[in-house]
């Protein structure tokens, strides 16, 4: 606090109607009888006046509130007003196949331990109990919390990632898929623990190194390492059932229920064992290399995984080949064969490329339309299957479950520029009539225009 100003200084300043003389007189008592009391307030008075009239603007009384407000705010980090939480992406991420063999390999090695598919159920169960609406959705924090209270020993950085593969761009970030997620855990270690029950108790040292991920040595004879030819495998395949009674002997609904059945966890993929296993309890007489040589290549998921669906799809369109039905326009081919709809929304269903290059792989086998004339309608839906394949490449997102959606002019474009690659002679007018009737407001569903132009 200031000390009060002598009265002699409020005399000296205030008195202006006083003559010349006056103030002379009274400025020089004031000098004689103040000075030692006028220089200590000199002192204290000097850098806070100077201090205010040149550095520091003036203090505005009337709104304390938000000076003091503005003073915290330097004082401390920003925070973030749109309460946006970047921990994790808006939209999943992509993973090369390397990238996605790697992570496995993490999750495996940090998740390996004979309780872990015990924990797994747990730990569900666990997060469903924070899912009270059962949207399938939690946020990142009860996983991390939860995985560190159940022992899984997963490292943040490990877990990050993870969870990265299974947001969703519709839900508040920050939110994870978690049933998907539990499922990918357990594809993860499915190729390890072939009865999905957990590491075996003992195994011998050479086996458990055979099975490391990313080894290139396998165990069971499959250093089979080929590419193998289609026509090849189709003619094993009729070789493996040439004296085996086809007509009712092979119950196509029955192998469906034994696959769903071993897939316990509704993953849609087993390894090449389970598959076996099924293959022999239906008794379908397949020798094992022919099997192996038919999920490698059309069935491949992940990293020694396969998926048993489309191994179930491939076996019955080559057993119905095998039958002979030559005549396709008896209603047993029409009824059995897939029609040009369910071949796009096979290629849709699939997001890597490779996937989709093995179902036009397996149409152009069936059919052999590339083997005819350009103007065979086989052979001219081959063409337009690659067509839809590099339409696919252009999408972003990895929910397939949504329309895959592009601006309108970018899609004329696109469908432009591969018609003609294509050699698909598609006419712009009907181009333009599709566009039209697939437009969403200024963008075009692809998956309609697809099913369109192909008719």
């Amino acid at each position: 606090v200031l000390p009060p100003i002598p009265s002699a200084t409020i005399t000296t300043t205030n008195n202006n109607n006083n003559s010349n003389n006056s103030n002379n007189a009274a400025s020089a008592r004031s000098t004689r009888t103040d000075v030692p009391q006028q220089q200590t307030i000199k002192d204290q008075e000097v850098p806070i006046n100077e201090s205010i009239s040149k550095n520091i603007q003036p203090l505005n009384f009337h709104n304390v509130t938000q000076n003091s407000y503005d003073y915290r705010q330097q004082q401390q980090p920003q925070p973030i007003m749109n309460n946006i939480d970047i921990y994790l992406p808006e939209e999943p991420i992509l993973l090369t196949d390397y990238e996605e063999q790697r992570l496995c390999e993490q999750i495996y090695n940090q998740l390996g331990s004979s309780t872990v598919v015990d924990k797994l159920k747990l730990f569900y169960q666990e997060l469903t109990a924070y899912d009270p609406n059962l949207s399938s959705y939690v946020h990142y924090s009860v996983i991390q919390s939860l995985a560190y209270q159940l022992g899984l020993n997963l490292q943040e950085d490990t877990l990050r990632f993870a969870m990265c593969k299974f947001v969703s761009p519709d839900r508040p970030r920050g939110y994870v898929q978690y049933e998907d997620m539990v499922r990918y855990f357990s594809r993860c270690l499915a190729s390890i623990y072939p009865n999905q029950y957990g590491r075996p108790p003992s195994l011998p040292r050479q086996y458990q190194t055979q099975m490391k991920f990313g080894d290139s040595v396998f165990n069971d004879d499959d250093n089979e390492r080929f590419d193998p030819d289609e026509r090849q495998v189709r003619v094993l395949l009729k070789q493996n059932l040439k004296y085996f009674d086809i007509n009712g002997s092979i119950d196509f609904d029955k192998l469906y229920r034994e696959f769903k059945n071993t897939d316990r966890n509704q993953t849609g993929v087993l390894n090449r064992q389970q598959i076996e296993e099924v293959i022999y309890k239906v008794r379908i007489p397949l020798q094992r290399s022919l099997i192996f040589q038919i999920l490698e290549k059309h069935c491949r998921a992940y990293l020694r995984l396969y998926k048993w669906e489309a191994f179930f799809q491939y076996l019955k369109e080559q057993i119905l080949d095998i039958k002979e039905v030559q005549d396709r326009s008896s209603p047993i081919y029409t009824e059995r064969t897939p029609s040009r709809n369910q071949w796009l929304d096979l290629i849709r269903r699939e997001y890597s490329e490779n996937d989709r290059i093995r179902i036009i792989g397996r149409y152009s086998t069936h059919n052999e339309g590339p083997r005819l004339e350009s103007n065979n309608p086989s052979a001219w839906f081959a063409r337009f299957l690659r067509l839809s394949n590099a339409m696919y490449s252009h999408r972003a997102s990895t929910n397939r479950e949504h329309d895959f959606l592009l601006p309108r002019e970018e899609a004329r474009r696109l469908f432009r520029a591969y018609n003609q690659i294509w050699d698909l002679k598609i006419e712009d007018n009907k181009l333009q009539r599709v566009l039209d009737a697939c437009a969403r407001g200024g963008n075009t569903a692809i998956d309609d225009a697809l099913k369109l132009l192909a008719k």
